[in-house]
């Protein structure tokens, strides 16, 4: 069972788009059997597959917290078959305090994971809070791979930086940490910026950068607002193109050769 996390230290930067799309992907074309975990108290990932998230329980939180606790009894099913979401909302910002005295207190969501039968999913796609906290710890600790989305602007490329840091520094601290699968450029322009961050990537990541750029796209915008992924809003447009052969590179390059 793959654990894939889609990370930024800085927010707006596509990440629920690209983890909520790619696993509608999986699970439209391919029959994968996808969750997607919100790690996120604002709730996007599962507003954005059409839950209303204010005040729903259980959640994520319930599973970080409560070991006794089903893992299914937190997880919903959405409007694509194949594709389920484990959701947040504000209650997860309680998270940190409640577990601060516990040695474990980073490692919850790995452990909860590693407890799953191997095949209870395909994959499990976690959508990480765009900030460093103990819950973004725990998404590095639990995921096996990492896909960082990287708007084409200054400080979504110094928190993709950051990002590397973290890594580098769980790498140290524990002996192991999840591989970069994949760098996504996000939000290009027609732009000088845009171009030399570009290249900027493309020069730090020879191997793991994109082969398609995702541009800015209305429909998108508006097919979260619908509460739809954008292969049920307009499956034929700009963004679904350049969505769907982004979740094929995600795929593809985590499988072994």
């Amino acid at each position: 069972m793959r654990r894939i996390a889609f990370v930024n230290e800085k927010g707006g930067t596509c990440k629920t788009t690209l983890c909520v799309n790619t696993g509608a992907w999986l699970a439209r074309q391919h029959g994968k059997r996808i969750l997607v975990a919100d790690l996120d108290t604002q709730g996007h990932a599962g507003k954005a597959l059409g839950l209303d998230v204010r005040g729903l329980a259980p959640t994520v939180r319930e599973v970080l917290l409560e070991r006794t606790l089903p893992f299914r009894a937190a997880v919903r099913a959405t409007a694509i078959p194949g594709l389920e979401v484990l959701p947040a909302n504000k209650a997860l910002a309680d998270f940190p305090l409640e577990v601060a005295g516990e040695e474990d207190r980073a490692d919850r969501l790995r452990e909860r994971l590693d407890a799953l039968a191997a095949d209870a999913w395909d994959a499990v796609l976690i959508d990480a809070p765009p900030s460093v906290s103990l819950v973004t710890e725990n998404v590095l600790r639990a995921a096996t791979e990492v896909v960082i989305p990287v708007a084409l602007t200054y400080l979504a490329l110094d928190g993709c930086a950051e990002i590397l840091d973290s890594l580098e520094r769980l790498r140290r601290e524990q002996g192991r940490a999840p591989r970069l699968t994949l760098v996504v450029p996000t939000l290009h322009r027609r732009t000088r910026l845009a171009d030399e961050i570009l290249a900027k990537l493309a020069a730090r990541f020879p191997r793991e950068l994109a082969g398609t750029v995702l541009g800015f796209s209305v429909k998108i915008d508006e097919a979260q607002s619908y509460g739809q992924t954008i292969y049920e809003y307009a499956p034929h447009s700009d963004g679904a193109r350049a969505l769907s052969q982004l979740a094929e590179e995600i795929w593809g390059k985590g499988l072994p050769a």
